[in-house]
């Protein structure tokens, strides 16, 4: 299985690095960048779940669905709470560091990589749509816990109004009505929603243009957020889903569940970070820098952690 993840990983980098090639032939700068941000938050990703959720109806799904949901409610709140203990001290520079710190290791590339990663891993399974349920928890604290982080306050009408969490409600719906979308429009939707995965890569070899001298404080900053989501978070987060696999052992597919939310926690920074980093005017630089080196780390550290979980379940 880990070797299925090095693959998956290595092809993402390599999408990465020729969008660091582009930008630099094309002297794209952060007008650019925030396009691509606006069009992968608001327009692509909320196509992704949507169109996701465009399958027959399952009662037992649905009830898979809303535990896989449970597990990954549980997982955010725990990641959460190691951020918010273990990243205390405002950084040299400012508050903006320690915000995008503290999402760096909540929110990670669980749609933008994870899809891919668990269709590879788990073809003909229902896995991708199990990592829904993940999606959907990570959408709801991205635009609050999240939002929060950056901002300082919560907007109500903003976080009900945001086009993924509207997508959410409308992929639910999709799912339990017996009627399903028209063929014309399913289709558009899978292909926008095809460029997800692509397009974020091709964002972070953006945003890794922008950088010039790395600040030697800043390497260690980003160390320790390493050290902190690739170990620490990944052994809380195996504990807590060791926990489930024992709790929910008589369930169906329980082992399928607990390493899809298992893998969706463990991917690297999410490209959600860098998109906030974008459009709040926050160090955008500094957010790539968190999300390209967890992805260079993860093709090392996410098969090991898949293999000692491989000896669990």
């Amino acid at each position: 299985m880990y070797i299925l993840v090095i693959k998956q990983l290595i092809i993402m980098l390599l999408i990465a690095i020729s969008g660091f090639v582009v930008t630099k032939k094309f002297k794209f700068g952060a007008k650019e960048q925030k396009f691509v941000s606006t069009i992968l938050i608001y327009f692509i990703n909320p196509c992704l779940i949507v169109s996701h959720f465009n399958m027959e109806f399952n009662a037992e799904r649905l009830k898979a669905l809303g535990l896989v949901f449970l597990l990954s409610v549980v997982i955010h709140f725990v990641l959460i709470l190691l951020a918010m203990i273990l990243l205390r001290k405002n950084p040299v520079g400012g508050k903006d560091y320690i915000s995008l710190e503290r999402l760096s290791v909540v929110f990670t590339n669980c749609a933008f990589i994870g899809i891919p990663l668990i269709s590879g891993v788990f073809p003909d399974s229902n896995g991708v749509f199990y990592l829904l349920a993940f999606i959907m928890t990570f959408n709801i604290f991205l635009w609050t816990f999240g939002y929060y982080s950056v901002c300082g306050k919560i907007h109500v009408k903003k976080v009900v109004t945001n086009p993924n969490i509207v997508a959410l409600f409308i992929g639910l719906a999709v799912f339990c009505c017996p009627v399903k979308l028209p063929q014309v429009l399913s289709k558009s939707m899978e292909m926008i929603a095809s460029l997800n995965t692509a397009l974020a890569m091709f964002l972070l070899g953006m945003l890794f243009t922008g950088f010039k001298a790395i600040d030697k404080t800043l390497i260690l900053r980003v160390v320790r957020v390493c050290i902190i989501k690739d170990v620490v978070a990944m052994l809380v987060v195996l504990a807590v889903l060791y926990g489930a696999f024992r709790l929910f052992a008589n369930v169906d597919e329980i082992r399928l569940m607990c390493y899809v939310c298992y893998i969706a926690a463990l991917c690297p920074v999410g490209m959600s970070v860098s998109s906030f980093a974008v459009l709040f005017n926050k160090d955008e630089s500094y957010s790539g820098l968190l999300v390209l080196v967890t992805s260079v780390i993860c093709v090392v550290t996410l098969p090991l952690s898949v293999a000692l979980a491989e000896k669990i379940f």
